[in-house]
């Protein structure tokens, strides 16, 4: 609606011939985490991939990419190379780009609902949109998977942790570093240093690896060690400054405030001098099911517990399933991600969809 152009990725036919009763395909919606993107869902295996574990069960399975990270760096009238390209966060990825790509995908499939698989961001955004719903969008998620989920972000721990409290309010010093543009792009020099550092000597891929480690949260020991270069060379998949801006002022903030412009121009876009905050109470008409750990970073044990749990309403959460060991990451690229998470996961929509 706001004339940015998204890229997302179809994965139609799975290696089984599974048929429905009904004649048509269930379908999933996946949509990545913080400066990722679609191919966070198929890096591993195949038996180890969310992507094509649901393809593989007879499922449609649809990838979303949000404005501004690899595959999505297209607008009507705006290119990248324009400030005005890179003049959103993650407000505008909850209000336009995920209600774009889910009705795209119920006209092309001619299904009235999906199935929804979030990570990280991908949950933020559906939480939020959600949140202001009339109960039209609800009705088209039949079920939604909260991998990593974030609500607050108080108490996030490790190098996001470090920059949010280093730059503490004066958020304008992102810009001054970063430019009002793309932040983490994944160029040339980005998959050079992947290829050279992470594909390198061991002393260098386990540098690579604790890089990732500082982000996402302790090392787990279930990563595919092998697929570290190709997981480097994908993510970060690149967003925009303002985007991690808003972030930062979720940090010190302690809730989930829409971005703040500052009192003059809050004022305008919001007519009041501070951001609102989304209500997540005032979810309602979905079953969620949540996936968290302790050891994840981003999605912290404190903000789940004092937080999302305690804003969303009781009735709306289905499952509630505390992961032992999972870092950020894992809940795409962890070896035990298919036994927890994602065969029960296709279990549950199967049986939802046949009337089970």
């Amino acid at each position: 609606d706001d004339g940015y152009i998204l890229e997302m990725h179809r994965i139609p036919f799975g290696k089984a011939n599974v048929t429905w009763p009904n004649g048509k395909k269930p379908v999933v919606f996946m949509q990545h985490g913080l400066l990722c993107a679609s191919s966070d869902w198929v890096m591993n295996l195949p038996e180890q991939s969310a992507g094509f574990l649901f393809a593989d069960a007879g499922f449609d399975v649809w990838l979303g990419n949000m404005r501004g990270n690899t595959y999505s760096m297209k607008h009507k009238d705006l290119k990248p190379s324009h400030s005005a390209f890179w003049d959103w966060s993650w407000d505008e990825m909850a209000t336009y780009d995920l209600n774009a790509m889910i009705n795209h995908v119920l006209e092309v499939t001619g299904q009235e609902s999906v199935y929804y698989m979030g990570h990280s961001q991908g949950t933020l955004t559906m939480f939020s949109h959600l949140s202001k719903d009339d109960g039209s969008f609800a009705k088209k998620i039949k079920k939604f998977f909260a991998l990593a989920p974030i609500g607050s972000v108080k108490h996030i721990k490790g190098f996001l942790s470090f920059f949010a409290n280093y730059f503490s309010l004066e958020f304008e010093g992102w810009f001054d570093i970063f430019g009002a543009g793309e932040f983490l792009p994944n160029n040339w020099a980005m998959k050079l240093a992947a290829k050279d550092i992470c594909g390198g000597l061991k002393v260098e891929a386990d540098l690579c690896d604790n890089v990732l480690f500082l982000i996402a949260g302790p090392e787990s020991d279930q990563w595919n060690q092998t697929r570290v270069p190709v997981y480097a060379t994908h993510d970060p998949a690149g967003t925009s400054t303002q985007n991690i801006v808003h972030w930062m002022q979720m940090v010190h903030h302690g809730g989930v405030p829409a971005y703040d412009w500052g009192t003059k121009t809050n004022k305008k876009k919001y007519g009041q001098s501070n951001p609102p905050e989304y209500d997540f109470t005032a979810i309602k008409g979905t079953d969620i099911y949540l996936y968290w750990s302790d050891a994840d970073w981003l999605g912290d044990k404190t903000d789940i517990t004092d937080y999302l749990l305690t804003h969303l309403d009781p009735k709306v959460i289905a499952q509630n399933n505390h992961l032992p060991d999972y870092n950020h990451l894992d809940f795409t690229w962890g070896l035990r991600a298919p036994n927890d998470i994602y065969h029960p996961a296709i279990n549950l929509c199967t049986k939802d969809y046949l009337g089970n």
